[in-house]
């Protein structure tokens, strides 16, 4: 019975001060040494749910970002007329091409070459069927081509209204000169490539669709007399091309000659077809044709997209009269893409330009209007070959009315 009543006194004892042990201290927590997991957990749907600590949860550390980029610039109108291919002609090079058009962009070429992606409109044609040719029915030396190359430009657009300024004999050989040279044309397809007018190109890892149009030509040949086919700006075609260009890239860059010429400000065609543009994919759009400067804006989609709008470059390389028409720009930006989504826009810049040319158009050259000066306007053939206003502080001020300050780069 003493053996009973041991055995009771005993187990009471250890419960009691197994029950000490465990009971919390100043309302603190109770701490375990355990080193054994808690179980893992099944959620609702009878799996096991791994969100709780231990060895058999994943403790990775989280996967970085993957972040690919594409540096992007664009140009405007490049249109080669006499003085321009004279000059060309008198600076060419002992055992070189005939035409040396290299140092007029050589202010500029930093710029151009070193962008991943470098983009221009080139407005004239360039044939070897027909001798250099300028204003009304544009025709340049082959040599330009080259020259374009080597200061570093890697997209050539040629949908313009003087596309067909030689007939479409003349496009043919645009086409087929460019196509000999390591750069990426748009705005002209073969005809047998009908509803395939978008064109691909890879750089960095991300694959950006471009498409290009315009209003018109100047001169009404059709292009399938030699096999290709124009790019014309039909609002009914808008859409299904985009989509096409959307669904095979990470990124859709429209480029488009519009509008009216001599004009600083967008026209409400321009306004419906970039809402067009934005509402179905475009991520921007480079627009030409004016002459002059025209606003950079974004628009926004009807999907909520936003969309990067240069209505117009202005000039780039020219010889035209009035101090509107002087100013051109680079529009900068890159092209960003983070893991497996869609490439998105940044770091925006508009870098302005000025095409110099004195009155015997000799020594023409593109600057950047933060290194222009007064001296130059002075010398400028608009003044004094042409006999109209131009100065630096004009230059400087249609540029600020035109441009918001948000893009604008360079102290001038």
């Amino acid at each position: 019975m003493r053996r009973i009543i041991a055995f009771f006194v005993t187990l009471t004892l250890v419960f009691v001060l197994g029950s000490c042990a465990l009971r919390p201290i100043d309302g603190e927590p109770v701490s375990s040494d355990s080193t054994e997991p808690a179980g893992n957990l099944i959620n609702n749907d009878g799996e096991t749910d791994k969100s709780t600590t231990g060895s058999n949860s994943d403790d990775t550390e989280p996967v970085p970002d993957v972040k690919k980029t594409v540096s992007f610039v664009g140009c405007g109108d490049n249109i080669v007329y006499y003085g321009t291919y004279r000059d060309a002609k008198a600076q060419a090079v002992s055992g070189g091409r005939e035409y040396n058009f290299r140092p007029m962009y050589s202010n500029v070429e930093s710029i151009i070459s070193g962008a991943d992606l470098a983009f221009i409109n080139q407005e004239t044609v360039i044939s070897h069927s027909f001798p250099p040719e300028s204003y009304p029915g544009f025709n340049s030396p082959v040599d330009l081509a080259d020259d374009l190359v080597d200061v570093g430009f890697d997209i050539i657009c040629v949908a313009n209204n003087h596309m067909l300024d030689k007939g479409a004999l003349g496009l043919r050989d645009t086409y087929d000169n460019w196509n000999k040279r390591p750069v990426t044309l748009i705005g002209c397809h073969e005809e047998n490539d009908s509803g395939k007018y978008v064109t691909y190109v890879e750089k960095n890892g991300i694959k950006i669709g471009l498409v290009a149009y315009t209003y018109g030509t100047n001169l009404g040949e059709d292009p399938a007399k030699y096999g290709l086919y124009a790019s014309y700006l039909k609002y009914a075609d808008i859409e299904g091309e985009l989509a096409e260009a959307k669904a095979n890239s990470d990124f859709v860059i429209v480029s488009v000659h519009w509008g009216d010429e001599g004009k600083n400000a967008p026209n409400d065609e321009q306004k419906m077809y970039a809402q067009k543009f934005a509402d179905n994919g475009a991520d921007v759009i480079i627009g030409h044709h004016p002459h002059t400067l025209q606003p950079i804006e974004w628009i926004e989609g009807k999907n909520g997209n936003r969309t990067l709008c240069v209505y117009s470059l202005g000039n780039f390389l020219h010889e035209q009269e009035y101090e509107y028409q002087v100013p051109g720009g680079i529009i900068s930006f890159d092209i960003v893409k983070i893991n497996d989504n869609r490439a998105t826009v940044d770091n925006v810049k508009f870098i302005p330009t000025v095409c110099h040319y004195p009155s015997n158009f000799y020594n023409n050259k593109i600057y950047l209007l933060k290194d222009y000066t007064a001296e130059l306007a002075n010398a400028h053939a608009v003044r004094t070959y042409y006999g109209n206003r131009i100065s630096l502080e004009g230059i400087i001020s249609l540029v600020k009315k035109t441009i918001s300050e948000e893009f604008l780069e360079g102290d001038f």
